[in-house]
């Protein structure tokens, strides 16, 4: 066998290897690096496929179209993909951007239609020439200003891709470094037996020896395939762990530099790109507490935004047990903290529930026992006019019971989603003035004036069974807290798409404690009318509830002395 053959053969060796690498790797395309390193191996592929056209050619038009062929898909993307495959490994997943591949591509695809076009030019080859030697006949070329342009960037790229690489490797331990420095090395080879091949293509090595290298660059890839699972145990490991995990992940150097994040954590935070950056400064930009950095604490919960998270911190150490960075473990507890707010919700209701069951509506009806009791056996020594002032109060105690009661279904309804939401169009000053009357007996017993201003006359789109309570609540806390001889006005004003309805009163008001617990049903409100009237506080929450319901707001001002102005908001109906 001569040397003929010997080439031949190890060009077509080196072929299948590379379409055998390449289909591997393709069924590994998910994991990081893979997927580019396969394409490296098929670009390979055509290099071959082309020089074995060049070295197998007689004539010179065959071999150059040989050569022409190596740079379809071939010789100038090997190190744009292997860049690619070094960001991707490097990135844990992270592809290269659209972008950033067309931008690295714009000076391979020109020197692809340069070498188809070079008769034309001459900016690849000025001269070629066959040359024969050792029984074998190869192109002799005299190369132009581009070739010297494209081996130049070649290798600039080869080399941001080695540094790439190298950083990656330096971060990772133990068989992550092993796997990093196989793919390393078994790429390199091939760029030094290329550079030896440039340096005397047209002296002492008129035979292109990287194909040759590549094979046993690929035979390299395949022992780290099986050995270590290179594109395998690295980056499965790290997007089942880090990558694909809900929770946050940060590893920070010694000196609280991240070196590590995940593509959750990147969410919490809003921010990417935060390799090499402080922690500390991204921790005070999102106004988070920094102490923990600084103390021995390993634990602490924390909410960034609207989310709660439980952090963790974990020391980094090595082979010498000394520390060398941090891992700073997010848990997000959102859902359980949630949880809890509503249990807690849920007790606050329930025992709100048994204290008016208990309180509220026992006492009334002890009332009217005694009352009835009292007009019972001394009916026939009472005038008149002693039965009917007991006949009053235990009419009083009766409606004062009823509107409890109704409070009480109303928002037990509410709460167990038995009140059925229904919306439609409602005359508000028809319904404003239905619900000044069902309250003009009590204001005409405390001698209470109720004044009407209502400044808009078109629909709201509202529930009419929910708006009939709200208004109710409002004016009977009105009434049961303003002064005998007090006035009550009730006002529509609009703002928007919004009917704004105050109800105001020049009663008692109530200081700013006392307001910041209204509308909460944590909080109990004892609070008595200005003629002994009792209240349970459920009212005005059921107001707050039924509002929201609609999308709108309720609020309140109010002085001691002064009286008390409420104004919610109903959706206005746009014809």
């Amino acid at each position: 066998m001569n040397w003929y053959h010997i080439i031949l053969y190890t060009l077509l060796t080196s072929t299948l290897l590379s379409i055998f690498t390449a289909y591997s790797l393709l069924r590994k395309s998910k994991i990081p690096g893979a997927f580019y390193y396969a394409l490296t191996a098929l670009t390979i592929a055509i290099w071959c496929v082309g020089y074995i056209i060049e070295f197998g050619g007689e004539s010179l038009a065959i071999k150059f179209l040989g050569v022409q062929i190596q740079y379809v898909f071939g010789i100038p993307f090997v190190p744009v993909l292997w860049l690619s495959a070094a960001l991707h490994f490097s990135r844990h997943g992270q592809r290269p951007t659209a972008l950033e591949f067309i931008l690295l591509s714009i000076m391979p695809v020109v020197t692809t239609i340069l070498i188809w076009t070079n008769n034309s030019h001459h900016l690849m080859y000025e001269t070629m020439s066959l040359h024969t030697g050792g029984g074998l006949t190869f192109i002799q070329k005299t190369v132009g200003i581009w070739y010297y342009i494209n081996v130049f960037y070649s290798y600039f790229i080869l080399v941001v891709g080695t540094v790439v690489l190298l950083k990656a490797i330096r971060r990772s331990v133990d068989i992550f470094k092993i796997q990093g420095i196989f793919f390393l090395v078994a790429t390199f080879l091939p760029w030094l037996a290329n550079f030896i091949y440039l340096a005397g293509m047209n002296s002492f090595m008129r035979i292109d020896i990287t194909p040759i290298a590549f094979s046993i660059s690929l035979m390299l890839v395949g022992f780290a395939i099986q050995k270590y699972g290179l594109f395998d145990v690295v980056p499965a490991a790290h997007n089942l762990v880090i990558a694909s995990t809900q929770n946050g992940i940060i590893v920070i150097d010694s000196n609280d530099r991240i070196v590590e994040i995940n593509p959750a954590m990147q969410s919490f935070l809003g921010y990417k790109n935060l390799i090499g950056r402080e922690l500390k400064s991204i921790l005070t930009e999102n106004f988070l507490d920094i102490s923990i950095l600084d103390s021995n604490a390993k634990s602490k919960e924390m909410n960034i935004g609207d989310e709660f998270f439980d952090l963790t911190i974990s020391d980094l150490k090595d082979n010498s047990e000394e520390i060398v960075g941090r891992v700073l473990n997010f848990y997000n507890i959102t859902e359980r903290k949630n949880a809890e707010r509503e249990l807690l919700e849920l007790n606050n209701a329930k025992d709100k529930l048994f204290s008016i069951i208990a309180h509220d509506l026992k006492n009334p009806f002890f009332g009217i026992i005694g009352l009835t009791e009292i007009l019972y056996e001394d009916f026939d020594e009472m005038d008149d006019t002693e039965k009917k002032q007991l006949l009053k109060e235990v009419n009083e105690l009766a409606q004062n019971t009823n509107g409890i009661l109704e409070n009480l279904l109303s928002w037990s309804r509410q709460q167990t989603g038995k009140m059925e939401f229904a919306p439609k169009e409602l005359n508000i000053d028809q319904l404003i003035k239905e619900n000044i009357e069902t309250v003009k007996h009590t204001a005409h017993l405390k001698n209470i004036t109720i004044n009407d201003e209502l400044n808009y006359t078109g629909p709201v789109f509202a529930d009419a069974n929910m708006t009939k309570t709200i208004l109710r609540n409002l004016l009977t806390n009105a009434l049961k807290f303003s002064t005998p001889g007090g006035n009550i006005i009730i006002r529509t004003e609009e703002d928007g798409e919004w009917l704004k309805i105050s109800v105001q009163d020049n009663g008692v008001g109530m200081d700013e404690a006392t307001k910041e617990k209204l509308f909460r049903i944590d909080q109990s409100i004892k609070s008595t009318g200005t003629m002994g009237e009792k209240g349970t506080g459920l009212g005005l929450i059921l107001c707050k509830e039924f509002i929201e319901k609609h999308g709108g707001t309720i609020s309140v001002e109010s002085e001691p002395g002064k009286g008390s102005k409420f104004t919610f908001s109903l959706p206005r109906l746009n014809r």
